[in-house]
């Protein structure tokens, strides 16, 4: 594959051949952003809710979620 170097990726041919025609320009994924301290306590929360409030239906269900989220 043909390239021509970008900014910040490369513009591509696929094959062969010598006009500027079929050119795409490429370049990696963006990475992930860092999780927040927030985020984690609301995977933590949602987690323990998951373990406490397993097999739960109903109004059952609802107390045990008021109980483990602790709101």
């Amino acid at each position: 594959m043909a390239g021509l170097k970008g900014k910040k990726g490369v513009w591509a041919k696929p094959g062969n051949g010598g006009s500027y025609r079929g050119y795409k320009y490429e370049r990696a994924a963006p990475k992930d952003y860092p999780t927040t301290p927030h985020q984690k306590a609301i995977g933590n929360k949602g987690r323990a809710m998951g373990e406490k409030c397993k097999g739960k239906t109903g109004s059952a269900f609802k107390q045990c979620r008021h109980e483990a989220v602790g709101g």
